[in-house]
């Protein structure tokens, strides 16, 4: 029953806001070259990608995001990222937007497998890789998106993992830009029940797989993790993976800033992908752009912050004290 539910739920989701993604992901915006569905592999509707980058800024190499989008591992589509990648692209960076299979059809980390094709393609292409400045690479990612954006750069990081996970690239992850992220499937605490019914849902074939066992991102966070900018949001119910994650984080003495929303028009879970333009949707561009120029120029400071966000005048909110924190508004 859990599983029917599940995937109903996603994919419920996926056409309330369908018509208005497939537009603007139609629509490049003028000031931006836009090549949209581009096969990096062999199945022609889930291994596909968007490049977006400034028409002015065309004749050399740019500070790359590739951005992975979310859905619960069941559901979701790359459009549904378009106007997001659009407005980062706007900031002055080639932005890749990618699809990828659903568990539904081939379990978890297929998805994983596919970056790493994706890697492969974009190194062997000439006419994207002269736009891409290696040494600048970031991965970006919503909700399910964020879990598999997040494996790919603790794979990358570790010879052990790529080993066991059986994929070689040498790309560098700069720094990671996660939007209402999750590390790893729930585990629902006592109820192994309705654990079991997710994991077999989000792994399908790899649930009796070993392989299962190394994807749980909170299990393998240690110190070469990159830099990292998450938004989250107090009325969001997953946001207690950035709370676990922010506690394993300041042990290890990691750079990871945290912007958390308690209050605002339309948070939620992935609020900054599915209203990019609200007033919080552009402040997370804002701070992504600022992110990544502070890695760029290597000024970002090492630490871990959680910092509470309220873009609502004249209220006064209670900060929430985990781990550091202080408050904007």
């Amino acid at each position: 029953m859990l599983k029917k539910i599940y995937s109903k739920v996603f994919k419920m989701f996926d056409k309330k806001h369908l018509k208005q993604k497939l537009k603007e992901h139609s629509e490049t915006p003028s000031d931006l070259v836009g090549q949209l569905d581009i096969l990096y592999g062999q199945d022609e509707v889930n291994n596909l990608f968007d490049v977006y980058y400034p028409k002015n800024m065309q004749n050399g190499k740019l500070p790359t995001i590739i951005n992975i989008h979310g859905g619960g591992y069941v559901a979701g589509i790359k459009e549904n990222c378009s106007r997001y990648c659009q407005l980062l692209s706007q900031k002055g960076y080639l932005v890749i937007n990618m699809e990828y299979t659903k568990s539904e059809t081939k379990g978890f980390p297929t998805p994983v497998y596919e970056t790493f094709k994706l890697f492969e393609y974009l190194k062997a292409n000439d006419e994207i890789s002269k736009h891409i400045n290696y040494d600048k690479l970031f991965l970006s990612g919503d909700s399910a998106g964020g879990h598999i954006a997040t494996l790919v750069a603790n794979i990358l990081k570790s010879d052990d993992l790529k080993k066991r996970f059986d994929v070689e690239s040498d790309i560098k992850v700069k720094g990671l830009i996660l939007n209402s992220p999750v590390f790893g499937v729930f585990k629902f605490g006592k109820l192994k029940f309705l654990r079991k019914e997710l994991e077999e849902v989000v792994y399908n074939e790899y649930y009796n797989n070993s392989i299962k066992n190394a994807c749980n991102n909170l299990e393998l966070l240690n110190k070469d993790f990159p830099p990292c900018i998450i938004f989250s949001a107090i009325t969001d119910v997953l946001n207690i993976h950035t709370t676990i994650l922010l506690k394993k984080a300041k042990n290890l003495d990691l750079s990871v800033y945290n912007y958390h929303f308690i209050t605002g028009k339309n948070i939620g879970h992935d609020f900054t992908i599915t209203y990019p333009e609200g007033k919080e949707g552009k402040y997370a561009i804002e701070k992504s752009d600022q992110f990544i120029n502070n890695i760029c120029n290597n000024s970002l400071e090492k630490k871990v912050e959680r910092i509470t966000v309220s873009l609502l005048k004249n209220k006064v909110f209670q900060s929430i004290p985990l781990p550091q924190q202080s408050q904007e508004k």
